[in-house]
């Protein structure tokens, strides 16, 4: 019940439903005339009330007439209709689907932010931007979620990702870094970053492992630990895994094919609809929080 009057809210701001109706209503109203402008003919063709025939098709056609331009009039309004999809219905269902939750397009982590959690190469060829920044608290752990857009023109390597902080302390003091075997080798300045070769087989089969100390990110990979990888790695988030532990965060970044949010909100959408879809986004961040 609650979803509904929510999702009635949101058509009420939108304002794509009201003029649907208004359209259905003319529709029928339409419908009405014709009829009336129908019989009218009938009545003056077979002489009945001839008169009053006439008088009858002439309002009904003059009502016709008017209602049908305003009928045309609202079909070009409502198929001109080009909002802010962002602003419409992914803030609004964020604000109200998080504890604290926020949404800004235009929000995001900076260069700097995103090369300190050690799971991007800081060479100067690569470039990263960000957007569509969504902050809120899942059973209460905060975290900041956003695009990333990873651009190489030395490599032509133009990558779309889903970026993702979670502020929750774990065991170790220095950042440990894992990547899927698909990522490339992250080429770091800072040497004390370095590839280690993990004690644990599975975790070789699934990662590299990048750390400052090798000694401290085997302690780190005890079973418990690994049993959460392979739950991450379940999920299925992307061609490109790449994770990063360290003090009171955790750092997760997958690979996607386009931006998360990134439509233009047109007559064709509905909202319903629309919100299962944005529903899926938000529950991948809820998922990985569990996991971890």
């Amino acid at each position: 019940m609650e979803k509904r009057r929510f999702i009635k809210k949101l058509e009420r701001n939108i304002g794509i439903q009201k003029i649907k109706s208004q359209i259905k209503a003319i529709n029928m109203t339409l419908g009405f005339f014709i009829v009336a402008a129908a019989f009218a003919i009938y009545m003056n063709h077979s002489g009945m009330l001839l008169s009053y025939g006439i008088i009858v098709a002439g309002v009904a056609m003059i009502a016709l007439a008017l209602f049908l331009s305003y009928r045309i009039k609202l079909q070009v309004k409502l198929d001109n209709i080009k909002m802010d999809y962002r602003n419409y219905i992914v803030k609004p269902f964020a604000e109200s689907y998080f504890i604290a939750g926020d949404f800004s397009k235009n929000g995001g982590l900076t260069e700097r932010e995103i090369i300190a959690t050690n799971m991007f190469s800081d060479t100067r060829s690569y470039k990263y931007a960000t957007c569509n920044e969504l902050k809120g608290t899942h059973k209460d752990v905060s975290f900041i979620s956003t695009d990333v857009d990873e651009d190489c023109e030395e490599n032509d390597i133009h990558v779309h990702g889903r970026f993702l902080e979670i502020r929750k302390k774990t065991p170790n003091v220095n950042p440990i870094v894992f990547t899927s075997a698909t990522a490339p080798i992250l080429e770091c300045q800072n040497q004390r970053v370095h590839l280690i070769n993990s004690h644990n087989d599975v975790i070789n089969r699934m990662f590299r492992v990048y750390a400052f100390d090798e000694e401290e990110a085997n302690s780190f990979l005890t079973e418990n630990m690994i049993y959460k990888l392979r739950q991450i790695v379940g999920l299925q988030l992307g061609k490109i895994i790449r994770m990063s532990f360290y003090s009171d965060k955790i750092y997760i970044y997958f690979t996607t094919d386009s931006h998360s949010f990134e439509e233009v909100l047109t007559k064709k959408h509905d909202v319903g609809e629309e919100l299962f879809k944005i529903e899926e986004k938000f529950n991948v961040i809820g998922k990985i929080i569990d996991i971890l």
